[in-house]
């Protein structure tokens, strides 16, 4: 047996031949020798071991100044954790064993071993002490971790079956004092090991027993307490085996890890539920390094989405796999990310899926750590069909923006044309004649009171002329209850200028809780709709509501007029000017109508207008 570590080696023998005969076995034993101190007495040993570091020391029993027993407790007091061989004669056999019984590691009959015997009795010895000592450190070690910790030391002789228990430990443990009667042997202990691992712990001790190359072992398993529950435990402990390599003690250490695999289950089902969400949540979620843009997850929703399978995008940069068509928004984005760890932030982006397709994605973006690295977590929802429809409402606002600005502009225009014509046709033919009497009257002699009394009623017509004209160009008062009497009023014009009869109802009117402009603009459909009347219908009745039905505000004008074809005259500028005020109000207009059949104009205002109407 070679040892490739070179040894210091104390010799005590006072025999020159003995001496002479070990020198050369040391040497042929292959043994790799730093020095050889030879010494023949107690106190010559003592002074080596003040001052040099031994490795081994060969000591014979009788010596010059100490016998038997008495030379080896005289040098174990200084020889620490040396390993001591007794070399013995015949008649010294009783106390060499005293010696081994004492601490020494081996012993050696002169005369009666050769170099391999030697070799493998001080190498032997050395590992044994270093052994000895490793294991005396470590019980030290436990008995301080048993009064500071929680953990249990225990000792099994796997010999006799006999296990030693902390009690202090066994306590903190199990809340209840150690009973080695109940629990002081391997067997007992087994028999309280959950039923569903039992088999499996003692198939490893075994293994730990029978395979040499097991120096430490851990287990892990639940136990029986005195309570009825049982308590997750976990055994860490060391192997000391004898020389054929056999475990003869298993040292180690208990310690309770309920609350650990308490937290671990619940870790897990923490997971599992994350998991769970995170694959089948319908949105589409992506999570990227913040570092260099790498793409680290992505869930089902976003293969759906997006036509990429998983191992198109993981590990690969979202700046280049058509997850960011506006790489400039994305840098933004992480550069903002990287500044404040409770980043979040929500818009629309487009991408580019893996068919080709431009699809808009809403996502809301959080800053996580994922994988010990700042991360964003995107969660998205394919808004693409509601940004085309906004972008088609928007189309369709602006056309109707348009439209009612058209409207406006041509109604002003038509308006300014009918002020225009009647000041021209009417009023400036009335002003001319009341002109042109009084420019007879200057000359008429006795006849000029005549001319001038015809000058007055013609002043007096034009002054009735522009007193209408003002009154239907002027806004009606339209205060509480007014709107009522500005429509009879306007009903009684009307009457009286074409001679028609009107059948009206407002009964079921509540008009307190209309606002001004929404009456006004009642009133102005109302003013457009007999305007119209009178210039074309030839109506000789007409019926008008105004009112609650069936759950609207309901205007209804209906007239026994001539009617006239809706295909012909549908995109009329006054038409317009009423579904312009209506629409202003959420309401719809339906006119029903025939040549012949005379002409019905209805109005619908969803109730409660109030909440409708937009604001001043």
């Amino acid at each position: 047996m070679i040892h490739s570590t070179e040894l210091t080696i104390l010799m005590v023998e006072d025999n020159p031949g003995d001496q002479f005969l070990l020198e050369e076995l040391l040497l042929s034993s292959g043994i790799k020798i730093r020095e050889l101190f030879t010494v023949e007495s107690i106190k010559q040993a003592h002074e080596v071991l003040k001052s040099e570091a031994v490795d081994i020391i060969l000591l014979d029993l009788s010596l010059p100044d100490s016998f038997g027993i008495n030379s080896f407790t005289s040098i174990r007091e200084n020889a620490g954790y040396t390993p001591i061989v007794i070399l013995s004669g015949v008649s010294d056999m009783n106390t060499a064993l005293d010696a081994i019984t004492l601490g020494a590691q081996d012993y050696l009959i002169k005369g009666d071993f050769d170099e391999k015997l030697l070799s493998k009795t001080i190498l032997y010895s050395i590992e044994r002490m270093n052994n000895l000592q490793a294991l005396q450190e470590s019980n030290e070690r436990y008995d301080l971790v048993s009064k500071a910790t929680n953990d249990m030391v225990w000792d099994l002789n796997l010999q006799t079956g006999e296990v030693y228990r902390n009690p202090e430990g066994w306590k903190k443990i199990f809340k209840t004092d150690y009973n080695p009667i109940q629990f002081g042997s391997e067997e007992k202990w087994v028999k309280q090991i959950h039923p569903s691992e039992r088999e499996d712990v003692i198939k490893k001790i075994n293994q730990f027993k029978e395979n040499p190359s097991f120096q430490q072992f851990e287990l892990e398993y639940r136990f029986l307490r005195a309570d009825g529950d049982y308590a997750y435990l976990q055994d860490r402990g060391y192997i000391i085996r004898n020389e054929q390599g056999k475990a003869v003690r298993f040292i180690g250490a208990t310690q309770d890890i309920t609350p650990r695999k308490e937290a671990e289950r619940i870790l897990k089902e923490s997971e599992e539920q994350y998991r769970y969400l995170f694959e089948n949540n319908p949105a589409a979620i992506i999570i990227w390094s913040l570092k260099d843009f790498t793409v680290l997850e992505i869930n089902e929703s976003t293969e759906k989405h997006s036509g990429y399978k998983r191992e198109d995008l993981k590990g690969k940069s979202i700046l280049t796999v058509g997850l960011a068509e506006r790489v400039e928004l994305v840098h933004g984005l992480a550069e903002k990310a990287l500044k404040d760890k409770s980043f979040r932030e929500t818009h629309i982006t487009r991408i580019i899926s893996k068919w080709g397709d431009k699809i808009y994605i809403e996502f809301v973006s959080h800053r996580i750590d994922y994988m010990g690295m700042p991360c964003i977590m995107a969660l998205g929802n394919n808004v693409t069909e509601r940004v085309m429809l906004e972008k088609q409402l928007e189309a369709e606002r602006v056309k109707a923006q348009k439209e009612m600005t058209n409207a406006v502009i041509s109604a002003q225009e038509s308006e300014r044309q009918e002020i225009g014509r009647e000041l021209h046709d009417n009023i400036n033919q009335i002003l001319a004649s009341a002109r042109l009497y009084l420019g007879l009257g200057k000359t008429a002699g006795d006849s000029q009171s005549l001319y001038l009394g015809k000058s007055d009623e013609l002043i007096q017509s034009a002054i009735d002329e522009i007193r209408t004209l003002s009154h239907s160009l002027i806004p009606p008062t339209l205060s509480e209850g007014h709107l009522k009497d500005n429509l009879l009023q306007l009903f009684e014009n009307v009457a009286s200028g074409i001679g028609t009869t009107i059948y009206h109802n407002m009964t079921e009117l509540e008009e307190q809780f209309m606002e001004d402009n929404f009456k006004l603009a009642i009133y102005r459909i109302c003013q457009e709709q007999f305007n119209n009347i009178t210039k074309y219908a030839k109506a000789n009745t007409i019926n008008f509501y105004l009112g609650n039905r069936n759950g609207n505000l309901e205007l209804s004008i209906k007239d026994d007029g001539i009617g006239f074809d809706k295909a012909k005259k549908s995109n009329g500028v006054g038409l317009m000017n009423m579904k312009t005020r209506a629409a202003l109000f959420n309401g719809t207009i339906e006119i029903n109508t025939a040549p012949g059949k005379g002409c019905e104009l209805v109005v619908q205002f969803k109730l409660p207008v109030l909440e409708q109407i937009p604001a001043k």
